[in-house]
């Protein structure tokens, strides 16, 4: 049986590598492919990469020139490094180049909560980060900027972000007075997660309120997934396999941001009729459910956890830097 298996697994992978080769030489044919080295079969030139990629993408730059192709896997990727050539990419011809490659970790993470989404909840394509450039993407992009991105609504924010900074330089004060150790950056990424929390659900959640590796161990994880590179996604064969182990920790991770985020949603439709609190942001996207008052688009809970999800990740990234 195991032997079995084991033959069936080199007769696909040879058939895959002829066809690969066969392609990979249609293709030069046909198009006018920027130069680059051409890399093994099946693998490519990922093993160029190395533990450094941005060193050694910048020396293969300086001989195949600032636009090179580079087949990774089974992926052709033409890599940019020059000024003028980015301006080509990013400007120029933008629209042509705005939406993302489907990735593994936005299909577990970002778009979907586990095998079952499309029979408890699916986000399909509906982030900024990794959904399709389109009017979608558009309006999406205009509701976060509108309701949280401008600059009269972050200076609305400073109060708040004081009172947590505030509390950060206490707790330092008594710890350097009791002679106790302080994780620095462990607390400046509490920081950030607690004023993120502040700002988009109007509170900050507890770490048995989340689960019990906490909100920030989860989103750290999360972040953490969408930062590693997924051997699977140049070579999609091996998917199956999860050789890295990646896949198996986005559908644990997706899980409990998925209930996280269904919890928080909950909350804030029970709490609707009080007047008394403040609105936050996930109160402004329920406020488009059922709609399309302010757009053509009809807002569902799917849509709220996507942006919600999204705008998480940038905040994070944003007060991190400041």
């Amino acid at each position: 049986m195991i032997m079995s298996w084991i033959w069936t697994t080199l007769v696909v992978f040879a058939l895959l590598f002829f066809l690969q080769t066969f392609l990979w030489k249609r293709n030069a044919k046909a198009k006018r492919l920027p130069p680059g080295p051409r890399g093994f079969p099946i693998f490519g030139s990922l093993h160029l990469l190395g533990k450094y990629p941005q060193r050694n993408l910048h020396k293969l730059s300086q001989k195949y020139g600032s636009i090179m192709h580079l087949r990774l896997g089974f992926v052709p990727t033409i890599v940019v490094s020059s000024p003028q050539a980015a301006g080509l990419f990013l400007k120029t011809h933008d629209l042509s180049f705005a939406s993302r490659p489907p990735l593994l970790v936005a299909k577990h993470i970002v778009f979907s909560s586990d095998d079952d989404a499309a029979k408890h909840v699916s986000y399909e394509k509906k982030t900024m980060t990794f959904g399709q450039y389109g009017s979608y993407w558009r309006t999406m992009r205009k509701i976060c900027t509108l309701e949280l991105l401008t600059n009269v609504k972050i200076s609305s924010f400073r109060s708040m972000r004081k009172v947590e900074l505030d509390l950060l330089i206490d707790y330092i004060k008594e710890a350097a007075c009791s002679g106790i150790t302080v994780d620095l950056s462990d607390k400046v990424s509490s920081l950030s997660a607690d004023v993120t929390c502040q700002i988009l659900f109007g509170k900050k959640y507890l770490n048995k309120e989340f689960d019990e590796s906490g909100y920030k161990a989860i989103m750290d994880e999360a972040l953490t997934l969408l930062g590693t590179p997924n051997l699977a996604d140049h070579i999609p064969p091996i998917a199956f396999f999860d050789l890295q182990r990646l896949t198996k920790r986005m559908k644990t991770v997706s899980k409990l941001m998925d209930g996280f985020f269904d919890k928080i949603i909950d909350e804030h439709v029970q709490s609707k009729d009080d007047h008394n609190r403040t609105k936050d942001f996930v109160d402004v996207m329920l406020g488009f459910i059922g709609s399309n008052h302010e757009t053509k688009y009809h807002i569902d809970r799917g849509d709220i956890k996507a942006i919600i999800l999204v705008t998480i990740y940038i905040l994070q990234i944003f007060y991190s830097y400041m």
